[in-house]
């Protein structure tokens, strides 16, 4: 009686580099990367109006970090209040902020938080005049 041998079946691994390219793209493709998100302003639509200089709070981060409310240092704690009380007593009040070329971002964005969170829906944003 003869025996049969049974070949073993052989996979072809010239597709494998397919799969695998296949596989790679699929999923680069559906990979999500995250982005940032930065600050989200309102921007004026242009051609902006003469403010008189009364209704103008100039805010300035130094470049130690330190805030002043038109020339006159504050904590950045006491600003939602003064705000506040700002918009109290001038209901239509802008809250200029200018920050200094090597003051600290973490300072700008607290300023910014702060002033908002006092209740400022007009806000503006410059670079400090030399």
């Amino acid at each position: 009686m003869k025996i049969r041998r049974h070949s073993l079946p052989n996979i072809s691994s010239a597709s494998l580099s397919d799969i695998a390219f296949l596989l790679l793209v699929f999923f680069i493709a559906t990979t999500i990367f995250p982005t940032e998100k930065g600050l989200a302003l309102l921007l004026p639509a242009g051609g902006g109006k003469i403010i008189p200089r009364t209704q103008v709070v100039v805010l300035s981060v130094e470049n130690d970090g330190s805030v002043l409310w038109d020339d006159v240092s504050i904590s950045v704690e006491t600003l939602s209040d003064r705000v506040e009380e700002r918009l109290l007593a001038k209901p239509k009040s802008v809250f200029l902020i200018e920050s200094k070329p090597e003051a600290p971002y973490r300072a700008f964005v607290d300023v910014l938080d702060e002033v908002k969170l006092g209740g400022a829906d007009r806000i503006s944003i410059r670079k400090p005049q030399e």
